[in-house]
């Protein structure tokens, strides 16, 4: 069982720097070319969905935490099965993509873009 709560630890980690790094990445890089449009809509939009991101971050540094802690409980981590599918799915989903991206163009994936200015 112990096992088990650090592997689910491990998962929740993964899928916080996911979050966190990436939407990050993007909102600064892209930022100037989001508020060269006449209506800041789009950019206050980016913005708001950054937000969440960092929000389900919050979500998961807490999941990995109490993964971690509640390891040895013999009821179980107390984790919802929706907080470990979605971060187990999105974590493998993201890392697959960027491993065909770096396969097939020899770059990685969302941290090669650059903005269309």
């Amino acid at each position: 069982m112990a096992f088990k709560g650090i592997l689910w630890g491990i998962v929740f980690l993964f899928t916080a720097v996911i979050y966190a790094t990436i939407p990050t990445f993007l909102i600064v890089r892209f930022w100037v070319w989001l508020n060269s449009f006449p209506v800041y809509t789009l950019s206050l939009f980016m913005l708001f969905l950054w937000i969440v991101a960092l929000i389900v971050v919050l979500i998961y540094i807490v999941a990995m935490v109490r993964a971690f802690i509640q390891r040895n409980n013999e009821e179980g981590l107390g984790i919802p099965k929706g907080v470990k599918g979605f971060g187990l799915i999105s974590t493998v989903v993201v890392l697959v993509f960027m491993l065909v991206w770096y396969l097939l163009f020899n770059q990685i994936a969302f941290f090669s873009m650059v903005p269309p200015i």
